[in-house]
């Protein structure tokens, strides 16, 4: 028996960037999902989880299911598909599968898990991250049936702090970043209302309004327009494409940028420039949710927070943490610690 694991990716800057040729930049929390694996040599994968489910797919059998989609049997039949189509064949596999974040939270690393798995068990860990990324990615996309970038699948696979470029959408550009942020002397940590929804919906639109602005300005993506150029057309965007569309491409450049200059920040071993851009990030929303407003009049000066992917992600002083975390709790939001 073999033992695998894949972490759970969080953006701290550039959500959506991989949509649209941007930058962004992520880590990976202590949580993610594990899984415990061995060869059974059958042709079958058979999935035994609480969690996602207990199943068993033919290797052969990789076409989509429509009475499949938005499962996880899906994501693992599509990620087998991406092993067969670059020709690496492979055989049937037990797995025990054990996860410690939320459900909606799951894809990715679920996706890289089976990625790793098939892997490990089969090709002596050779499959670059990256190809596990694409296949994740693909299979979220073409099987389970919800639009999927790239950028958390690929923080998931490289591990610990990453730094991607998306100017090339086929091949995106990245590199590690030797950051530890358990020395920073700040915990990391999400806060939600509780029971939040996959906030995949608002993700949908905002998806929707950066296409229709880069189609509007002559573009495939936006990160071929210059910010200058956005910004002169900016009265007519917003009359052709709605308020919230322009306000989404500002949003996308602001979020580009800093994912660019946190990186710099954290290279350069100074966190508290990062925290500088981090906190300003988070300032600057145009509409502030009321998760975002309680966690920032909680931090007063003493950290930094901002919304990330329809939650709050928060730095907190370590000495301040079990209070804030009390305080939190006391008002109905979940939190998790991430470091």
């Amino acid at each position: 028996m073999f033992e695998f694991f894949a972490g759970k990716p969080v953006v701290l800057s550039g959500n959506c960037a991989d949509f649209q040729g941007g930058c962004a930049l992520g880590f990976n929390a202590e949580q993610g999902i594990r899984a415990f694996a061995k060869p059974n040599g059958s042709d079958f994968v058979k999935i035994e989880s609480e969690d996602f489910g207990n199943f068993g797919i033919e290797i052969g059998d990789t076409e989509p299911k429509a009475e499949e989609a938005e499962s996880f049997s899906a994501l693992v039949r599509g990620i087998m598909n991406g092993f067969i189509e670059s020709g690496n064949i492979f055989g049937g596999f037990d797995a025990k599968i054990v996860s410690e974040i939320p459900l909606e939270e799951a894809f990715a690393p679920f996706e890289i898990l089976i990625g790793k798995i098939i892997s490990g068990l089969f090709f002596e860990n050779s499959v670059p991250p990256t190809r596990l990324a694409q296949f994740g990615s693909a299979a979220e996309n073409d099987y389970y049936g919800r639009p999927a970038g790239i950028s958390k699948q690929l923080v998931s696979a490289l591990g610990g702090t990453v730094f991607m470029d998306f100017s090339e959408p086929e091949m995106p550009q990245f590199r590690k970043i030797a950051f530890d942020f358990e020395k920073s002397g700040f915990s990391a940590a999400i806060i939600s209302e509780k029971n939040v929804s996959d906030p995949i919906f608002e993700e949908t639109e905002i998806l929707k309004d950066l296409a229709l602005l880069s189609w509007n300005m002559g573009h495939n993506f936006l990160s071929e327009a210059d910010e200058a150029e956005f910004i002169a057309q900016f009265p007519i965007l917003r009359q052709k494409c709605g308020e919230r569309a322009v306000f989404n491409a500002l949003r996308y450049f602001s979020e580009s940028r800093n994912a660019f200059d946190e990186a710099e920040a954290l290279e350069n071993g100074d966190f508290s420039e990062f925290l500088r851009i981090f906190k300003e990030s988070g300032e600057s929303s145009e509409e502030k949710s009321g998760v975002l407003s309680f966690v920032q009049n909680l931090l007063s000066e003493k950290g930094a927070a901002k919304e990330s992917s329809g939650k709050v992600l928060a730095f907190v002083p370590e000495e301040s943490a079990a209070e804030f975390a009390e305080e939190t709790e006391k008002q109905g939001f979940e939190i998790m610690f991430l470091f």
